[in-house]
């Protein structure tokens, strides 16, 4: 019977590597080089955030959206009593135990994901942060806890990074959402860059759009250097996996930058190999190279962390 149990959850376990490999994401080119039983959970993680990101967000879902993600909120707490059939929740409650990984995270990530389903209005930045919270820094707090650190500092950290992450995200796919009727930069910033919406849902570059732009590409680098700041010296070996992600998607809002924040082209990415060096640089604590052109300061704003 025990060695059945086993085989089950590695047949879970490798479902759940087969859809961070399918869905070649920077997360996997970050990650890589983990053991085997944190990368196990890591992928479990990953899975796990990835069907749920699914209901709201995948055309080719079908059925009740707000059915399938109350089963997968009762998935999630099938996880944590053992009782999970699915193998992504199978194989994410050997990972909570494991790693003692806090379920109230994982709630969090699911609001996240209620609230694109049922198109919560974002009214001003704090909106659009807390979004961020829950479906971006819910994921580097459960990543730091895999890596096996605990400070306040580094949890800090993660909730920075994981901001930074999404409203890099953000940037790349405004073009993508708004024709598919999402906007996630805030209704007051619309108002006060003097930007329609009607611009952004049929992708109209005008000074005033760039400008916008470039206000949340500055947010951005404002979470990216909070985060570095963060950083505790004595822990960065441990979390250079999480350095590895922070700089890919530092280096895509570099390149959103370079092509003049360029969004309404289609959704630009890091090619694999792009990705792959720069993971590796932070592995290998290399220092990083950025350009030398700075991002447009549009405001003096400046971003705080809520834990």
């Amino acid at each position: 019977m025990a060695e059945r149990r086993r085989a089950t959850l590695r047949n879970a376990q490798d479902h759940c590597a087969d859809v961070v490999r399918r869905a070649d994401s920077s997360f996997a080119a970050a990650f890589w080089m983990f053991p085997r039983e944190q990368r196990r959970a890591l992928h479990a993680i990953y899975a796990f955030c990835r069907l749920a990101d699914d209901i709201a967000d995948d055309p080719s879902v079908r059925g009740d959206r707000r059915l399938l993600l109350d089963r997968w909120q009762a998935e999630l707490a099938a996880a944590y009593c053992g009782r999970a059939r699915h193998p992504v929740g199978m194989a994410l409650g050997d990972a909570a135990r494991r790693f003692e990984l806090p379920e109230a995270v994982f709630a969090d990530l699911l609001a996240g994901v209620e609230s694109d389903l049922i198109g919560e209005p974002i009214e001003c930045f704090e909106d659009l942060r807390r979004y961020c919270y829950r479906v971006a820094s819910t994921v580097g707090l459960l990543v730091v806890r895999v890596l096996g650190v605990r400070s306040e500092r580094a949890l800090d950290y993660a909730e920075c990074m994981g901001i930074a992450v999404q409203l890099t995200n953000v940037l790349r796919d405004v073009g993508d959402d708004a024709a598919s009727g999402r906007i996630y930069l805030a209704r007051e910033d619309l108002e006060r860059m003097r930007v329609a919406p009607e611009l952004l849902k049929t992708g109209q570059m005008t000074e005033d759009v760039r400008l916008l732009l470039a206000l949340y590409a500055e947010r951005a680098r404002l979470y990216y250097e909070r985060a570095a700041d963060l950083l505790p010296p004595e822990e960065r070996g441990r979390l250079r996996p999480a350095e590895a992600m922070g700089r890919i998607y530092r280096s895509l809002l570099d390149e959103l930058h370079a092509q003049g924040f360029s969004c309404f082209d289609g959704a630009l990415r890091i090619s694999r190999g792009r990705r792959l060096a720069l993971a590796a640089g932070a592995w290998l604590g290399l220092p990083s190279s950025r350009p030398t052109s700075p991002v447009i300061a549009t405001d003096r704003w400046t971003p705080r962390v809520e834990r």
